[in-house]
């Protein structure tokens, strides 16, 4: 990437990517505005829980049948921080809930943040986290052995996100996430009736 390490375009449009320095506090604010809940997993760190609402076990559906209520930075603000934090790599959004997590950008790399429901990811409910981009361009190289894998598989290894080598703010043919699902789309849609063939017409 060159120069252009620090500029979040050339990671491609799709891959929602951010930027952290070094040693940087992170603090990531989550409100789910959705009625089912979202397992998020944090690559590369364990992250301090700073405020998770509603709590488990019987509070868990307390919003479900409301309005979303997003974190309020007022009546909880982001500085005040739990005595003894849970530690955790992940965390469930609970419906409708917020939670609040920080970690410190003390290990240089590309980490993903993101939904574990596999076709919830599909859908871009993620989001990329370029850690200390120049440190790891000083630090980490390919080597002729990866480059010549690439090279048999016909596969770039230079350039932004399309890749482009030469211009590395053209985003051209950059890969797409997939359409949004179409209104009314519930879980029921993807369930496929399963009728065992020797069982039919025994009933």
């Amino acid at each position: 990437m060159g120069d252009y390490a620090n500029n979040t375009l050339v990671y491609g449009e799709y891959t929602h990517p951010f930027i952290l320095e070094r040693n940087q506090v992170i603090e990531i604010i989550l409100s789910n505005q959705d009625t089912g809940s979202h397992l998020f997993h944090l690559h590369g760190h364990n992250f301090q829980v700073v405020s998770h609402t509603p709590s488990y076990g019987a509070s868990f559906y307390d919003f479900a049948d409301g309005d979303p209520v997003a974190y309020n930075a007022t009546e909880n603000p982001p500085s005040s921080f739990p005595t003894y934090p849970a530690r955790r790599d992940t965390l469930v959004a609970l419906p409708q809930g917020s939670f609040v997590i920080r970690f410190v950008a003390d290990n240089p790399g590309v980490w993903l943040f993101h939904c574990h429901i596999d076709w919830h990811l599909s859908q871009d409910l993620a989001m990329t986290m370029v850690e200390a981009p120049k440190d790891l361009q000083a630090q980490m190289s390919l080597t002729n052995a990866e480059i010549n894998v690439c090279k048999a598989a016909d596969v770039d290894y230079e350039g932004n996100a399309v890749p482009n080598s030469e211009n590395m703010l053209d985003l051209t043919g950059q890969n797409k996430q997939l359409d949004w699902l179409p209104a009314g789309f519930t879980a029921k849609t993807i369930v496929i009736p399963f009728v065992d063939s020797e069982q039919e017409g025994k009933a």
